[in-house]
């Protein structure tokens, strides 16, 4: 076990693995980073479990463009947080989704693993 800087290090990286896996629908890093009995909830306040996540990682095939923004990393021992915003746009530049969302880290067995999310979307 390292030091919380270290763990919040480690949440930091693996969240931007999300992210960028999310930006290029890419399973591949999911299937590492999300625990088995991931779940959570989308914006649209529908459940989601590892396997619906893995059909389409970010559910959305026509965005062009997508920024990640406002990150924080915090550890509580074994369970960390990660919240950031996410902005979806199209070609044209147009931005399609605005939210936020909130991580849920757990550390098990020696491994940092996503076990939950949550995301609301930004009202304008």
């Amino acid at each position: 076990m390292g030091t919380q800087v270290d763990d919040e290090a480690q949440i930091l990286r693996l969240d931007n693995e999300w992210n960028e896996a999310y930006r290029g629908h890419d399973r591949a890093p999911l299937a590492h980073i999300l625990a088995e009995d991931f779940t959570g909830w989308t914006a649209l306040n529908e459940p989601i479990s590892k396997a619906l996540l893995m059909i389409n990682p970010s559910g959305h095939e026509v965005v062009k463009s997508v920024t990640f923004s406002e990150q924080l990393v915090r550890v509580f021992g074994d369970t960390g947080i990660s919240r950031g915003r996410l902005r979806l746009g199209l070609e044209d530049g147009r931005i399609v989704i605005d939210q936020r969302f909130l991580r849920v880290w757990a550390r098990r067995d020696g491994v940092w693993r996503a076990v939950s999310v949550a995301v609301t979307p930004v009202v304008a």
